[in-house]
């Protein structure tokens, strides 16, 4: 699989990795903001069906093109542009059923092509035109000092005279490399164990943070929106899994359904779509449920109450049979009396 990878680029980490290098990528600013969408869209599909633990997708051509809403001429165009950017290599190229050999039961299936997710390496080496070191500001110096044969001498200005009425110096055009010193300021993305309750408004933004990291839908949302939504649940006791959870699965355990996804980058739109899934999770006052975990949890502090109860019982139960036992009965003090007198006799 390793071979698969693009020269300059390797096997990506995290599918977020690979948006934000399609995000970042100088081409992608150049781009109409139709094929932009295709592009986000079809990396969205491919993350969405990825194995996290090698990081190969395999979503056919035609479910590319019903999420996208393009055709299979779009769709391999933007798989190819994906390939030529470092973002995306083919393991296995799909066969159509009618190329395809014979399976056990006598059919021709489609084989879906096989890709891996990749990113820009930082630390490969840039190949350059012969061009490439020459911009129109200016030529590097040429090596083994080759440069020199050209210079020509200058003349100091003379003692006494004045530059008052010279010509001003025209100040050299500056390049990308001259640009303003102004840096936007880094933002860690937040973590937060998806099992722990918050107890702070920093904890709840790492929470919602987490959910937004969890949830790549979320991803346009910024992290202080995703809590702005979650707030009461997660002062209620919720975590990032049940909240997880609950934008999974319905009250009733049955699935949400798959039609119900907005397919947005619409901060407003995703946040109304959060609100309508949570609310089912509320009561008719408007708090919310007892989550997931808290069931849990209170199922667990209940059999473990259960199981203390019962061995209290058994513990009882053994202390007054031992009573019982340790007492000579009527019958067995008749009966000794009995075999006293006969020795007697």
């Amino acid at each position: 699989m390793l071979r698969s990878v693009p020269k300059g680029a390797v096997r990506a980490a995290h599918g977020n990795d690979v948006m934000r290098a399609l995000l970042e990528h100088p081409e992608f600013s150049r781009r109409y903001a139709s094929a932009q969408r295709t592009l986000r869209n079809v990396l969205r599909t491919l993350i969405q069906r990825a194995d996290f633990e090698s990081m190969t997708t395999r979503p056919g051509w035609q479910y590319l093109g019903d999420v996208a809403g393009v055709s299979r001429r779009t769709i391999a165009r933007a798989l190819k542009t994906l390939q030529n950017w470092g973002l995306l290599g083919v393991v296995a190229s799909g066969r159509s059923a009618q190329y395809a050999t014979i399976g056990p039961d006598g059919e021709r299936t489609n084989e879906a092509a096989v890709y891996v997710l990749c990113t820009p390496s930082t630390l490969a080496l840039v190949k350059t035109g012969s061009s490439a070191g020459v911009d129109e500001f200016g030529t590097p110096p040429a090596l083994g000092g080759s440069h020199l044969k050209n210079l020509k001498e200058t003349h100091t200005r003379a003692r006494g005279t004045s530059l008052e009425g010279a010509a001003p110096q025209p100040e050299p055009p500056l390049g990308g490399s001259a640009a303003s010193a102004h840096q936007t300021p880094y933002s860690p993305e937040l973590n937060w164990p998806t099992h722990k309750t918050t107890a702070s408004k920093k904890q709840r933004l790492a929470a919602a943070s987490e959910l937004r990291h969890r949830i790549f839908l979320l991803r346009p949302m910024s992290p202080k929106d995703v809590s702005a939504v979650i707030r009461d649940f997660l002062i209620s006791g919720w975590t990032v899994a049940d909240l997880q959870h609950a934008l999974d699965y319905q009250p009733n355990g049955s699935p949400w359904p798959y039609s119900g996804i907005p397919r947005s980058d619409s901060a407003p739109r995703l946040r109304g779509w959060m609100r309508k899934r949570l609310a089912a999770w509320r009561t008719t006052a408007g708090e919310p449920f007892r989550s997931r975990d808290q069931r849990s949890t209170a199922e667990a502090v209940e059999r473990r109450a259960q199981a203390a109860r019962n061995t209290e019982r058994l513990r009882q139960e053994r202390e007054a049979r031992a009573t019982r036992i340790g007492q000579d009965s009527p019958a067995k003090i008749v009966a000794l009396a009995q075999i006293r007198a006969l020795r007697q006799k």
